[in-house]
């Protein structure tokens, strides 16, 4: 008798092991991949919005449009090398996240992101924009860094170029906004955006992306910054660009 009651039991200890195998424990996951590390929410400078949420391992992102999206649906994006913040590919969306921001690019629009506020969750910190970078990567932090702020061109005192953190650009005439847009930093060969013209060794360009009414795309290579002066090669139409900072 003792020995039945140990067979059943046993068999019973098996078939839980099966289940649970198959199935996973209740309240866990079954699949590691499946785990993530929260959800995170964030809007768009052009009224789009989404979700983020990170795998355990950072490998990958799932992005879940919002009401008002640049994409539709959800989207998982996979982790490429990138020497400019943390860079996520995938489905024709470009994710680049450096500090607290985002850079969402979907096809030929970009946009500036920025974590909504929750009283229950920090935002995610995606760490310095030059996060394993090498020298060349210091040069363009460098430049990021010290080019924001407002700078008066020495040609005509009226305008007025404002180069803003997360990448925003505001040009002013007489102290109005004229036009806005993004701006970005770049050398040859580190996340170098597509440009009619080669590119040279050891120099750092600026590209502008301007919407509105007077939406272009323009490119500057720098040849002077100080505190004091900044200058601007336009490569676009030629022509060299003189600035002073506005103290």
């Amino acid at each position: 008798m003792k020995n039945l009651i140990g067979a059943v039991v046993v068999i019973i200890i098996v078939a839980g092991g099966y289940y649970f195998y198959v199935n996973g424990i209740p309240g866990t996951s079954s699949s590691s991949t499946e785990a993530n590390l929260g959800t995170y929410a964030y809007a768009c400078e052009n009224g789009s919005q989404f979700t983020m949420s990170p795998s355990a391992d950072m490998s990958t992102l799932m992005l879940e449009a919002g009401s008002q999206g640049m994409f539709s649906g959800s989207v998982t994006l996979t982790k490429v090398a990138s020497e400019a913040g943390q860079r996520y590919e995938g489905g024709g969306v470009v994710f680049i996240g450096a500090g607290e921001g985002v850079r969402l690019t979907v096809g030929s629009e970009t946009t500036v992101c920025n974590p909504v506020p929750n009283t229950e969750n920090a935002p995610w910190n995606w760490g310095d924009a030059g996060e394993g970078g090498g020298e060349k990567q210091d040069a363009v932090l460098i430049v990021t860094e010290s080019i924001q702020g407002k700078w008066q061109s020495t040609d005509d005192a009226k305008f007025v170029r404002e180069f803003g953190a997360a990448g925003k650009v505001t040009d002013y005439h007489d102290g109005k906004v004229v036009t806005s847009g993004l701006w970005v930093a770049f050398e040859k060969g580190i996340n170098a955006p597509e440009v009619p013209f080669p590119l040279e060794e050891n120099s750092v360009y600026i590209q502008m992306t301007l919407t509105g009414s007077q939406a272009d795309t323009l490119n500057f290579r720098l040849v002077k910054l100080t505190p004091e002066e900044l200058e601007l090669v336009y490569l676009d139409r030629g022509g060299v660009l003189k600035f002073k900072a506005v103290q």
